[in-house]
């Protein structure tokens, strides 16, 4: 099942990962990620990427499209106005050991807890996606919102909106807009 949520001129898909046993992972992450865009805008819709690598649809390049997905979910924000990127996330281990090497002293000091770390995790792919600037350094070019609770952060020196933060028991997703 699809779940559509929308953050005014943000639509936002998510839906589970059901791999049938026949199929990689990496082929039923596809296969969400196609349900998802089909959904959104139709059978046949064919993804180009940009020079920057970024997602774009081929017949409605006047869409930023994010797409993001996790073990079990995959998602796709877009819009019509904003620049936008989405990242959706389970908790891993492996999140506390590569916290140092991405995230600022300010920012650990911040996000101390599992779930905080998770959400700065989110914000920064979703931040790095938005951008559309390859070789961004996560440390020192993407700098998170402080209090965490605050909706604005920094990447490439551009100031960006944090449209939506969803935490649930087995994924945190985060959608960042550029702000206008």
């Amino acid at each position: 099942m699809i779940e559509t949520l929308t953050f005014d001129d943000i639509t936002l898909l998510i839906v589970r990962i059901d791999a049938d046993g026949s199929e990689t992972r990496r082929e039923a992450e596809r296969k969400a990620v196609g349900l998802l865009l089909d959904h959104a805008f139709g059978p046949g819709c064919m993804i180009d990427h940009n020079e920057a690598g970024a997602p774009l649809l081929k017949h409605r390049p006047d869409i930023s499209l994010s797409i993001s997905h996790s073990r079990h979910y995959a998602a796709i924000a877009y819009s019509k106005i904003r620049q936008i990127g989405v990242d959706i996330e389970e908790q891993r281990c492996q999140l506390k050991r590569v916290a140092a090497r991405v995230m600022s002293e300010n920012e650990l000091a911040a996000y101390t807890s599992d779930a905080l770390l998770l959400r700065a995790w989110t914000m920064k792919e979703a931040l790095y996606k938005a951008a559309l600037t390859p070789g961004l350094d996560f440390r020192r070019d993407i700098t998170l919102p402080i209090p965490p609770d605050s909706e604005k952060a920094t990447a490439g020196g551009r100031l960006f909106s944090i449209v939506a933060t969803i935490v649930r028991h087995d994924f945190t997703l985060t959608a960042v807009a550029a702000l206008q």
